[in-house]
């Protein structure tokens, strides 16, 4: 597996710079793939909590109940601890898309940029789809900073020098 150096990327991860919270997102899902992400949270037995408005309940048993419309106009939110220095929050606002984000504070350093990568070569090889990292705000706008590219199963750097 290649892989990233944190020499490289760091500007990238500066939280001062760049936003504290960059955005994970995986395109193009339906309810299948968050099946499969949910599956993959209980089989890796990450910790993890739901959350509605300001009420904690379980996981959903089905990816259908993220999306009730009876839960219309509040905010909903799994988040997700896939390494214990981790944080992944998972914004379930449509089917069609994953949107979700993780604290850049938490990846700081080689050791922490390599945990970040497992990450998402777990969840996109889970769901057999490319899991895009955006700077914080932008996945609409600009182009992803690093990838798990799906058809090559790894991990890039996308975003090249700061400057």
């Amino acid at each position: 597996m290649e892989i990233i150096r944190w020499v490289d990327v760091a500007e990238w991860f500066d939280p001062s710079q760049n936003g504290s919270a960059p955005d994970v997102v995986v395109p193009g899902t339906a309810i299948a793939d968050w099946e499969a992400l949910l599956g993959l949270i209980r089989s890796e037995g990450w910790r993890c909590e739901y959350e509605i408005g300001d009420e904690r309940r379980p996981l959903p048993a089905a990816a259908a109940e993220l999306f009730d419309p009876n839960l219309e106009g509040l905010l909903r939110s799994v988040w997700v601890w896939p390494d214990p220095g981790l944080e992944w929050i998972i914004r379930p606002w449509t089917p069609d898309e994953i949107v979700s984000d993780v604290s850049l504070h938490e990846i700081q350093g080689q050791e922490r940029l390599d945990a970040f990568c497992r990450f998402l070569r777990t969840v996109g090889a889970a769901l057999g789809k490319s899991v895009l990292v955006y700077a914080e705000g932008a996945f609409d706008s600009y182009p992803p900073m690093m990838a798990y590219e799906s058809a090559e199963d790894r991990v890039a750097f996308l975003a090249g020098s700061w400057r």
